[in-house]
């Protein structure tokens, strides 16, 4: 199958879950495609390192920093944008398509196709709601998906509802999965995680871990919660707050150092070792408070063959069957969390049986070239 060249398209260089995917994609069309990032950091060190075609055109601090629940919609943005948008226009001059890996990239994009660009996908990565996104924010999204986006693919089939829900046209949508190679998780030694559990001081405690930036809606304070019912675990807590969220940083420091939970929290920061401490831990939390539009942590739990336990809302749906390959929750329930955590750690056989059937279902279901062909049909489908 043909690769189609694709201008790759994204305002921020932080490592979040949709960079992550950029990057699995970006580097599989490395030999003819490229990327135009809004600013730099680790993404675009990332993408050099995969040999991908990567360039920086600056947005202003004023642009970077328009909050989603903000709006898009200042009239002080507007000139900016249509810069920018001439930016992508002439980037993409000699490519099939723009694919827009965020909500900001995305309106950039929509505002090239004014300016003769190529058909724009949106890679639409969030569920819009109105928690995380203003009423004039998903009004303006969405009326430029509408009117601008050949094809808008979703990360789940929850996504693609938000979408419709929130007035998007349904036959927009193309639902392509987030894609995993396993090799990483599969080739970590005993030894690494032996190396990880000496350096935590934590010998053969049970171990809980949350991979996730910190942030309320994450639910890093329910997990913690639940650990005060469960003396002798520990928990390692991987991630940074990422958007200005250091009250609730401050929130959880206090949360953990009640004595309850005194020296069984640990603090690891952004981490690129992700797959031996996944494979340290006796299994994996995901604990969204709100509905996750997909659930990458979910799906890497699994390929490092431990039990997950996630919130029953969003996207987790379609990546857990209770019981079978994971434990769901209902989100906000530190109550319940602390129950499936303490069945899971008691019982060796079903934690087993949960971890071998989630490992097997996320090979199946998520291998990257399984989900790189979903991909490329996706972007075939657009018209020009």
């Amino acid at each position: 199958m043909r690769q189609h060249k694709i201008l790759f398209v994204d305002h921020t260089a932080v490592m979040g879950g949709a960079e992550l995917s950029l990057l699995d994609l970006a580097t599989a069309y490395a030999a003819t495609s490229k990327v135009l990032l809004f600013e730099d950091g680790t993404l675009r060190k990332r993408l050099k390192q995969q040999g991908v075609n990567v360039e920086v055109d600056r947005a202003s601090e004023a642009m970077l920093k328009l909050k989603a629940s903000g709006g898009l919609n200042s009239l002080a943005s507007i000139p900016e944008l249509w810069r920018i948008a001439g930016r992508v226009s002439r980037a993409a001059s000699d490519c099939d398509a723009i694919v827009a890996n965020s909500q900001k990239s995305f309106v950039t994009a929509a505002l090239a196709t004014l300016r003769n660009s190529p058909p724009v996908i949106w890679h639409l990565r969030d569920i819009l709601t109105a928690r995380h996104f203003s009423r004039v924010n998903r009004r303006v999204a969405v009326f430029l998906a509408n009117r601008f986006a050949s094809r808008v693919i979703v990360n789940s089939h929850a996504t693609a509802r938000a979408f419709v829900a929130a007035g998007g046209r349904k036959e927009l949508c193309q639902v392509v999965y987030n894609g995993f190679k396993s090799e990483k998780f599969d080739l970590v030694t005993k030894d690494e995680t032996m190396r990880v559990r000496s350096q935590l001081s934590i010998g053969n405690a049970p171990l809980v871990g949350l991979f996730s930036r910190l942030s309320y809606w994450k639910g890093q304070h329910i997990l913690l919660e639940a650990l005060k019912k469960l003396p002798e675990v520990h928990v390692i807590l991987v991630g940074e707050a990422l958007f200005g969220e250091q009250e609730y940083v401050s929130q959880l420091k206090e949360l953990a150092n009640v004595p309850e939970l005194a020296q069984r929290v640990h603090w690891l920061g952004f981490r690129d070792d992700v797959p031996i401490l996944m494979k340290t831990c006796n299994l994996v939390v995901h604990t969204s408070t709100e509905p996750e539009p997909f659930g990458r942590v979910i799906v890497e739990g699994q390929l490092a063959q431990k039990p997950v336990i996630a919130s029953a809302a969003g996207g987790a749906l379609e990546l857990i069957e209770d019981g079978v390959n994971g434990c769901l929750f209902s989100p906000g329930d530190s109550l319940a969390l602390s129950e499936s955590i303490a069945k899971i750690i008691d019982d060796p056989s079903f934690a087993e049986s949960l971890a071998q059937r989630g490992y097997q279902d996320a090979k199946q279901n998520f291998a990257l070239e399984t989900i790189l062909q979903s991909f490329e049909k996706a972007i075939s489908l657009t018209k020009s």
